[in-house]
C-alpha cells in the first residue's frame, strides 16, 4: 500500500500537536550482541566459505625407550559454506504526499526520510526474529482454526503475527512442508487468537506453521529455505548436513541439547549448572552468553534469590541499555524474540534456554542494509502514476563455525 495523504494525515501538522513520535519496539538483543564476522571468509558466488579443521591428528602417544613411533596422521579440514539470504522491504510514496509533507509549516515529518528510515527498523526488527528461528520462516505453531469465524489461535501468545501482516499457512507434518493457505492479511490480534480477511481459511490442523508470505517454498530442502539461519537451526544435534557439514558424518559439529525427551520441566539450579559444564567439558569452547525469554529469565532469577546468589545489584549493563543477570558467571539475558519451540512428543510449545560461544557465532554479509540505487535513483517513479517506490535490501545469513561450543536447554513448561 502507497503512503498517500489519507495514511500520513495523522502526521500532517496542527499547531497544537506534538511531535511524531514512534511506538514500535526496537529491543534487538541477540542482533547487537553479536558481530559481523568477516575473518577468515571468502565470497563464493552465494555462500560465505570457511575452513574448518574438525579433527585433530592422533599421532600421540608414549612409548618404551627404542619403541615405535605413533604412525603419522593428519589434521581434518572440511569446508564450511554459509549460504547467503536475502532480505527485502520495500516503500511507496504518491507525490501528493511528498508535496504535502516538504516542510516545518506543513509536516512534523518529511515522509520521504520518515518512510525510508522506518522500513529499516522494520526490516532489523523481523531479521533479529530471524535470528532465533531456523530458516524455516515460522511465526509460530497454530493450536486450532475456525474456519467460519476467520480466526486461526496458536499454540502461545504471540507478538511475531501482526496486523496488516500477510501470512502463509504451511503443514508441518513429517517434513512435509506443503502450503495449505496463502496470502491471507491479518486483520488483527488479540493474544494467541489471530483473525484474518479471508472469505474462508480451509485445511488447516494443530501444529501448522504460520510464515510471512512467499517466504519459504515447499519442500525441506536448504534453498527452500529463504530466510536467515538462526539459533534454533544452529543449536541442534540432527544428524542432517548443516552448512555443508554432515553431523551424522562428524558428530562434533552437533551442538549440546538438554531435553527431557519431551516431557515438560521446570527451570532448576541443577539443570542451569549441568548444561554450562556440559557444554565447556564436551565442546571445548568457553560460554560467554547466555539468552531466552522473559519467563524463563525471571524464573532463573527467583531461583537465584531463593538460593541468596542474586540481588537486583549484581544485574550488569550492556551496551544498547539491555540488563543480564549472572548465573555460574555467565550473563543471561532476554529478548522478545526468543520464541517456544515446538514439542510434537507433548503437543505443545515450550520455552528454552541458549548458553552461547559468541566467539563461534557471527553474521556472514554480503551487504550491508542498503537502498537500491543501481540505476542512480533511491526512489524510482512509476510510469503513468505519481507516486515512487524504493527498495532496501540486506544480504548474508548468520553462521556457526563450531556448533559444539554452543548449547540449548529445552522442553522448559510455561
Amino acid at each position: 500500500m502507497a503512503s498517500n495523504l489519507t495514511n500520513i494525515n495523522a502526521a500532517l501538522k496542527y499547531l497544537y500537536l506534538p511531535r511524531l513520535q514512534s511506538v514500535v519496539n526496537t529491543r534487538n538483543v541477540l542482533s547487537s550482541r553479536l558481530q559481523t564476522n568477516t575473518d577468515l571468509t571468502s565470497v563464493s558466488g552465494r555462500s560465505a566459505v570457511v575452513p574448518i579443521n574438525i579433527r585433530p591428528s592422533q599421532a600421540i602417544g608414549a612409548r618404551a625407550d627404542e619403541g615405535a613411533l605413533p604412525t603419522p596422521q593428519q589434521q581434518t579440514y572440511v569446508e564450511c559454506q554459509i549460504p547467503y539470504k536475502y532480505n527485502y522491504a520495500t516503500i511507496r510514496i504518491t507525490h501528493q504526499a511528498i508535496a504535502a509533507s516538504r516542510n516545518d509549516e506543513g509536516s512534523f515529518i518529511r515522509v520521504i526520510s520518515s518512510e525510508m528510515e522506518g522500513i529499516e527498523r522494520d526490516l532489523r526488527n523481523d531479521m533479529n526474529r530471524q535470528h532465533f528461528g531456523a530458516g524455516e520462516g515460522s511465526l509460530g505453531t497454530i493450536a486450532s482454526a475456525d474456519n467460519s469465524a476467520n480466526t486461526i489461535t496458536m499454540d502461545s501468545t504471540t507478538h511475531q503475527v501482526k496486523t496488516g501482516m500477510v501470512i502463509d499457512v504451511w503443514q508441518n507434518a513429517s517434513g512435509s512442508h506443503a502450503a495449505r493457505n496463502t496470502a491471507l492479511t491479518v486483520n488483527s490480534v488479540s493474544g494467541a487468537v489471530v483473525t484474518v480477511a479471508a472469505a474462508t481459511i480451509s485445511s488447516i490442523a494443530a501444529t501448522d506453521w504460520v510464515t510471512r508470505t512467499a517466504s519459504r517454498a515447499a519442500g525441506t530442502a536448504e534453498a527452500n529455505r529463504y530466510e536467515r539461519m538462526g539459533l534454533e537451526g544452529i543449536v541442534n544435534n540432527d544428524t542432517g548436513t548443516f552448512q555443508n557439514i554432515s553431523r551424522n558424518t562428524y558428530p562434533e559439529w552437533k551442538a549440546q541439547v538438554f531435553d527431557n525427551s519431551g516431557s515438560e520441566r521446570a527451570i532448576t539450579a541443577n539443570i542451569l549448572d549441568d548444561a554450562l559444564l556440559t557444554i565447556e567439558e564436551q565442546g571445548e569452547g568457553t560460554v560467554s552468553f547466555g539468552i531466552t525469554n522473559r519467563i524463563q529469565y525471571r524464573k532463573i532469577a527467583d531461583l537465584m534469590t531463593a538460593n541468596r546468589r542474586y540481588t537486583p545489584g549484581d544485574q550488569q549493563k550492556f551496551e544498547g541499555g539491555f540488563t543480564a543477570i549472572e548465573w555460574g558467571g555467565v550473563p543471561i539475558v532476554f529478548d522478545r524474540d526468543c520464541h517456544p519451540q515446538s514439542n510434537a512428543a507433548a503437543d505443545t510449545d515450550d520455552d528454552v534456554l541458549y548458553f552461547l560461544d559468541e566467539d563461534t557465532l557471527g553474521f556472514y554479509e554480503l551487504s550491508d542494509f542498503d537502498f537500491d540505487d543501481e540505476d542512480g535513483d533511491v526512489l524510482h517513479r512509476q510510469q503513468g502514476y505519481a507516486y515512487y517506490d524504493a527498495t532496501l535490501f540486506k544480504y548474508g545469513n548468520m553462521g556457526c563455525t563450531d556448533p559444539a561450543n554452543n548449547g540449548v536447554i529445552k522442553d522448559l513448561t510455561r
